[in-house]
């Protein structure tokens, strides 16, 4: 058992098995997965090393490019901590069997790499010749996870923006925004302007697409024929269809920024693209129809709360200011009028 002195003098004796190596001899490898340290906690394990040395050896293989000298398999932050407490050896396992994949799974398994290291690990075995499914197995993943890192490689600058400024930390997420992207790009960065500066979630991102899916399916005109109520007999199946049909994310990002935001109406639609605006346009109108057109208001009213269609926030109370502005038999059609009220009283149940 060697015995080194701490920066007070203090007598400290090496982990047994493990070899005192000068900290000159060493240096962190620059595939290290993991790129980020926290300051503050290295802060607090360098005072810990000052009081007490370090306990736990790091691992070290041969450099093969400069005899006599090593590099870190792991324990990357305590050779950091030994070099900020001024100490000049550090205990050390020498091991020779370790590889960068061996960094990675040990990271993994103490929730310890960010996405993006991640994700550039697997570009690196990507470059290397390694399969998908090889990298999964070897790192103890699935290949849909694999695949679901690796699309940060090469995110689209829109994307990449969303990603590095934290509004979307879900890696699922900023998959599923770069396949939607790669189709509906003009859409895609719509979305982003009017949602920011709010945070992204999976949910945001279903919704949107669900949009985008209902957007493809029908015309600006089939969505507004078949709002329109021809009679009592059909409501019901007219309220079926337009439920199916409502693109939820954009009324609900329009609720959001009014409420939430404090956005001005006039401030929000001159922002919106010229499809949206047009889309947000159509979709109040309709349920301002509807409330023109409506023969049993009471009873419209009680079963569109019961089913969903009519709520306390989001598109729901967008929804049903529109529809008993309608009401108002003699009422003219007033995009401001309606969204001026959303943005001045809750709506409740």
């Amino acid at each position: 058992m060697t015995e080194k002195r701490t920066e007070s003098g203090k007598r400290i004796a090496s982990p047994i098995g493990a070899a005192e190596i000068d900290l000159d001899l060493i240096i962190e490898d620059i595939h290290q997965p993991r790129k980020e340290f926290n300051e503050e906690t290295l802060r607090e394990l360098t005072e810990t090393v000052k009081l007490r040395g370090v306990k736990s050896p790091i691992s070290v293989r041969p450099n093969p490019d400069k005899p006599g000298t090593y590099i870190i398999n792991h324990g990357a932050r305590r050779y950091r901590a030994c070099i900020n407490a001024g100490l000049r050896t550090i205990p050390v396992f020498i091991d020779t069997d370790y590889s960068e994949a061996d960094q990675v799974i040990e990271n993994l398994q103490r929730d310890n790499l960010t996405s993006r290291e991640i994700a550039d690990f697997i570009g690196r075995q990507l470059a290397a010749g390694k399969t998908k499914s090889e990298i999964a197995k070897r790192i103890g993943k699935t290949n849909p996870y694999i695949t679901t890192h690796a699309a940060l490689l090469d995110l689209p600058d829109p994307l990449n923006e969303v990603y590095q400024s934290g509004r979307c930390a879900d890696v699922t997420a900023i998959y599923d925004l770069t396949r939607l992207y790669k189709s509906n790009q003009e859409e895609v960065i719509s979305w982003l302007n009017l949602s920011a500066p709010e945070e992204i979630s999976r949910l945001d991102v279903k919704h949107f697409s669900k949009f985008l899916e209902q957007k493809k399916k029908q015309s600006f005109g089939e969505a507004e024929g078949q709002s329109q109520l021809d009679d009592k007999s059909n409501i019901a199946t007219n309220q079926h269809e337009k439920k199916q049909s409502t693109p939820v994310s954009l009324l609900d990002s329009i609720y959001h920024l009014i409420k939430k935001d404090k956005r001005k109406p006039q401030d929000l639609l001159r922002d919106l693209s010229k499809d949206d605006k047009k889309l947000l346009t159509t979709r109040v109108k309709d349920y301002f129809e509807e409330g023109r057109n409506c023969s049993n208001i009471i009873q419209y009213t009680i079963h569109a709360l019961q089913d969903g269609r009519f709520s306390a926030k989001g598109s729901g109370a967008l929804q049903l200011i529109a529809f008993l502005y309608g009401t108002e038999r003699s009422a003219n059609f007033d995009l401001f009028k309606i969204l001026n009220e959303l943005a001045n009283q809750e709506v409740h149940q």
